[in-house]
């Protein structure tokens, strides 16, 4: 099982959109995916597909440890795309919050309840989270066992936040150190990618932090994804639609790559020891309704 995390202290960076795609091709190559909607002041993820079956209970049940894991149906939603389940956010007060700051095991809780069994038979867990700072940020990053994936866009006031706001509340995170938890390796991603130069100098100054490691005093370890994202309407498109975003496009005549060769690298830069099984997806070609 895989938990990663796509994370970002800053809203707008296409964090729901991309936990989203990511679910969805990794759910098209024959994993067993489940989307975990941590976002409980946006919860994009929570609606981004249409649903088979709608659970009653949702991350505020899970968190409240008010459901029975033994129970999937009561938690576990199905999305229209086949192997890919949901936990929706259900918290639009904000109380999870609260909850989880005064619970002796708040920000552990979420890591602590991914070992059940009915979670273990995941291939790949992907939690999105807030665009702020907080402490379900925290919880989240906690329970990230594989990659957190810190979404970018190529301006410089975005490299600013990434630098103060991710990777500072990654520092405040490191005496977990003590109770066993490693925190995952952070993967830069890149979105809304274009071709103008202000996008080109932001890229190359964040590539600089991060080669020359000045991103932290910490030992929290930052690489950059070699994958891009550019800024297509067929992101868009695919969330008006509910498909992933590779359903819609696997041929283009621009100059960056179609959508399905775009998630196809995305997903085997993260799991590479499932290339094959993504390479199938690029050869099938399943569709989405385009209507």
């Amino acid at each position: 099982m895989h938990v990663i995390s796509i994370v970002s202290t800053k809203g707008g960076e296409g964090k729901s959109t991309h936990a989203a795609n990511l679910g969805g091709i990794c759910a098209d190559a024959g994993l067993k995916t489940l989307l975990i909607d941590g976002d409980y002041a946006q919860p994009t993820t929570s609606s981004y597909y249409s649903l088979r079956y709608e659970a009653p209970c949702g991350l505020y049940e899970l968190l409240m440890q008010t459901v029975d894991l033994n129970q999937p149906a009561q938690l576990i939603s199905h999305t229209c795309i086949d192997n890919l389940d949901l936990i929706i956010s259900n918290d639009p007060h904000e109380q999870l919050k609260t909850a989880m700051m005064h619970a002796p095991d708040g920000r552990i809780r979420l890591r602590n309840l991914l070992q059940h069994p009915l979670f273990t038979g995941y291939d790949v867990i992907i939690i999105d989270s807030q665009g702020a700072r907080s402490i379900m940020l925290e919880l989240v990053l906690l329970a990230t066992t594989h990659t957190a994936v810190a979404m970018v866009k190529p301006v410089v006031p975005d490299v600013r936040e990434f630098l103060r706001g991710t990777i500072t509340l990654m520092e405040g995170l490191l005496p977990y150190k003590g109770f066993g938890i490693t925190l995952p390796p952070v993967k830069v991603l890149v979105n809304c990618m274009d071709y103008t130069s202000l996008a080109k100098e932001a890229l190359g100054a964040l590539t600089t932090i991060i080669e020359e490691g000045a991103y932290s005093a910490a030992e929290i370890p930052v690489t950059l994804l070699t994958t891009q994202i550019y800024d297509l309407d067929v992101y868009k498109s695919g969330h008006s639609l509910g498909q992933p975003a590779h359903r819609l496009e696997y041929a283009s005549d621009r100059k960056s790559l179609p959508a399905a060769h775009t998630m196809h690298d995305l997903a085997c830069e993260l799991f590479p020891e499932w290339r094959d099984r993504f390479d199938a997806v690029l050869i099938n070609q399943p569709k989405g309704n385009k209507q």
